[in-house]
C-alpha cells in the first residue's frame, strides 16, 4: 500500500492524515475536527448519537473525496472504556454504514506508537520524557536512547480538566492557572526515572508557533521535525498570559479551520505545565508528532499471518519478510523453511513432531497475542483453514487485515481492512 488516509480519533479531536510512501515527507496533516465524544458518553450505551453521526459523516466525506484510497483509523482514550458488547456494536455499525473499520487500540499499543514516533529523534545521552496528552488520558514514557525504561498512563486529559473547570473557557479564564496546575499535580504518580528534557507531542509545535510562545532554536540536536525548544520558565510565563490576557476568541482566530481545537489549549497547557513542574523538566521540545507518526514507522508489534500455505507459501513468506524488516514480530508462521511445501498440511522445519491439532492450537494462541491477523488473500482467495482463524480473530475482537479484497461475500460483511502499510 503506497497511499492511505490515517485518522487519529481521540476523545475530543480527530486528526486526518494523508500518507504517501513515494514522497518525502510522506505524512501530511490534512485537517482536524473537534468532536466531543466525552459529552453524553456511557460505557454501556456508547457515544452520543449526534457524535456518532458526525463521525460517520466525517468518514463518508473522507471516503468520497479520496476514492480508492484505503482509510485506517486509530481510536483511543474514551473508546477504550466501552464495554465489549457496546464496542462491537459500534464497530459493526460504523463498518456497515461506511465500510471503514474502527480500530480501537489499547493503551500499551498507543504508547508503542508514541515511542516509535520519537525513538532515535534526540541523540542525547540522558533520559527524555515523552508527554502525550489526549482528551481523556495522558501517556508518559521515559526514554533512554531507543529504549523505553518507564511508562505511566494517567486518567487525566484535556476533557477531564474542562469538565472540572468549565470556567477555563470563559473569554478570559475564570479559574487561575495555579489552581488548575495544583489540582492536576495531586493526580500525578511518582516516576522512578527523572529527566530534564521532555518531548511535548500532539500538535503542540504548531500551537506554540501560532500562539507566539517564545521558542528558541533547538540547540540539543538537529531534526527538521523539531526545530525549537522552550524553557519551562518561559512556557509558564506564556501560559499565564494565555489564561489572563489572550481571549478565547483570539485563540480561535489562530486556527480558523478548526477553532474548537483552541477550546482545549488552556487545559492542555496547564496539564503539560503540571507534569513538567512535578517531574523537574527544564527544557520542553514542542512536537507535532503523535501516534500516527509511529504507525507509519512500524504499524504492528506482533502479528499472525494466515492464508493457504499450500497454494500461496511464497506470497506468505514475502509478507512475513516485509513485516519483519520493519521490526514486527511474526508469531505464526514462526519459521520460514517448509519441510513439505506441496502436501495437504504444510509443516516447517522446527515444527517436526507436532500434530496438525497442536499446530492449529499454536496458530490460535498466536492470534490472541497479536495486534492483528494478516490474511494473505492473493486475487481474493482465502483457504479453508484460514476461515477458522478469521472466525476466531473476529470473536476475540482482533483487527483483521486482508492483503487483497476477499472474493467470499461473507468475509466482506465482517469489519475488516484491506491492505497493510
Amino acid at each position: 500500500m503506497k497511499k492511505a488516509i490515517l485518522i487519529d480519533i481521540g476523545s475530543s479531536t480527530s486528526k486526518v492524515y494523508f500518507f504517501n510512501k513515494a514522497k518525502t515527507p510522506n505524512l501530511k496533516l490534512i485537517f482536524q475536527r473537534s468532536i466531543p465524544f466525552k459529552e453524553g458518553f456511557d460505557p454501556e450505551g456508547g457515544i452520543a448519537e449526534n457524535n456518532k453521526r458526525e463521525l460517520i459523516e466525517l468518514l463518508l466525506s473522507i471516503k468520497e473525496k479520496n476514492p480508492g484510497v484505503a482509510i485506517k483509523t486509530y481510536a483511543t482514550a474514551i473508546f477504550r472504556k466501552l464495554i465489549p458488547p457496546t464496542k462491537t456494536r459500534l464497530i459493526d455499525e460504523i463498518f456497515q454504514e461506511t465500510g471503514v473499520y474502527l480500530n480501537i487500540i489499547p493503551h500499551e499499543l498507543e504508547n508503542f506508537y508514541l515511542e516509535m514516533a520519537l525513538v532515535g529523534k534526540a541523540d542525547i545521552n540522558e533520559n527524555v520524557l515523552l508527554i502525550n496528552i489526549g482528551g481523556g488520558s495522558t501517556e508518559l514514557v521515559v526514554m533512554y536512547g531507543k529504549e523505553a525504561i518507564e511508562r505511566k498512563n494517567i486518567e487525566v486529559g484535556v476533557g477531564t480538566i474542562l469538565e472540572r473547570y468549565p470556567k477555563i473557557n470563559q473569554p478570559y479564564s475564570g479559574v487561575s492557572l495555579d489552581e488548575v496546575v495544583d489540582w492536576i499535580t495531586k493526580k500525578l504518580p511518582p516516576l522512578a526515572n527523572r529527566a530534564k528534557i521532555a518531548f511535548y507531542t500532539g500538535g503542540e509545535l504548531r500551537y506554540m508557533q501560532l500562539a507566539q510562545y517564545p521558542l528558541e532554536q533547538n540547540s540539543l540536536f538537529s531534526d527538521p521535525d523539531h526545530p525549537n525548544i522552550i524553557s519551562l520558565s518561559a512556557f509558564i510565563k506564556k501560559n499565564k498570559e494565555i489564561f489572563t490576557k489572550v481571549s478565547l476568541s483570539e485563540l480561535e482566530q489562530l486556527m480558523p479551520e478548526n477553532p474548537k481545537w483552541m477550546h482545549g489549549a488552556r487545559a492542555c497547557s496547564a496539564l503539560a505545565q503540571a507534569i513538567c513542574q512535578r517531574y523537574g523538566i527544564q527544557t520542553i521540545i514542542p512536537s507535532n508528532s503523535n501516534l500516527i507518526n509511529g504507525v507509519i514507522r512500524q504499524e504492528f508489534r506482533y502479528v499472525t499471518i494466515s492464508g493457504s500455505l499450500r497454494k500461496h507459501l511464497e506470497y506468505i513468506l514475502k509478507i512475513k519478510e516485509k513485516l519483519e524488516k520493519k521490526g514486527t514480530v511474526v508469531l505464526s508462521p514462526r519459521f520460514g523453511k517448509p519441510k513439505n511445501p506441496k502436501e495437504e498440511f504444510v509443516v516447517f522445519y522446527g515444527e517436526e513432531g507436532l500434530s496438525p491439532l497442536q499446530l492449529t492450537r499454536h496458530y490460535l494462541d498466536s492470534i490472541a497475542k497479536s495486534d492483528a491477523l494478516i490474511v494473505c488473500s492473493p486475487e481474493g482467495y482465502v483457504g479453508a483453514s484460514a476461515l477458522i482463524e478469521i472466525g476466531y480473530a473476529n470473536a476475540l475482537g482482533k483487527r483483521i487485515i486482508f492483503t487483497e479484497k476477499p472474493a467470499e461475500f461473507m468475509l466482506n460483511t465482517l469489519p475488516r481492512e484491506i491492505g497493510i502499510l
